[in-house]
């Protein structure tokens, strides 16, 4: 089975699934960069937002996730599934948890505008079932 994801920002690749939490009744379409350096998928602020997470109902991470913009908490989004959704069939994903993240209040407007363009990843917990490949217009994920 295939998926295919398009590159945006940055020349990056990146697919629409979407993710489900039954005990948070959380049902949405997530855009999620293709991130084979990514231990773990996660959610980023902006999408965790827009699609209704209650960060009050989310048990907190034992570590926070570090990467390029720094270090940030994280949050457990429970009993997950990612659903990709091609031409013919659907492709379910099952996941104890899924980590959504959040950043601390921003010291200035630019920093809040760079906190909401951190992306949502897709990570080696979900990759790993997958070859991923990449062309000058599409990331493919193959089962």
């Amino acid at each position: 089975m295939k998926i295919e994801g398009r590159i945006g920002q940055s020349e990056l690749g990146y697919v629409t699934a979407y993710v489900m939490s039954r005990p948070l009744d959380i049902q949405a379409p997530v855009r999620f960069y293709v991130d084979t350096g990514a231990c773990q998928t996660t959610i980023a602020d902006r999408d965790a937002q827009r699609i209704g997470i209650d960060y009050a109902r989310l048990e907190m991470a034992e570590t926070r996730i570090s990467g390029i913009g720094g270090t940030v908490d994280t949050y457990k989004l429970p009993e997950c599934m990612i659903v990709f959704q091609t031409n013919r069939t659907i492709l379910i994903e099952q996941l104890d948890e899924i980590l959504v993240m959040r950043h601390g209040e921003s010291r200035d407007e630019e920093e809040a505008r760079r906190i909401q363009m951190v992306p949502s990843l897709l990570g080696v917990d979900v990759l790993k079932g997958y070859s991923v490949r990449f062309t000058q217009v599409k990331v493919i994920l193959e089962k």
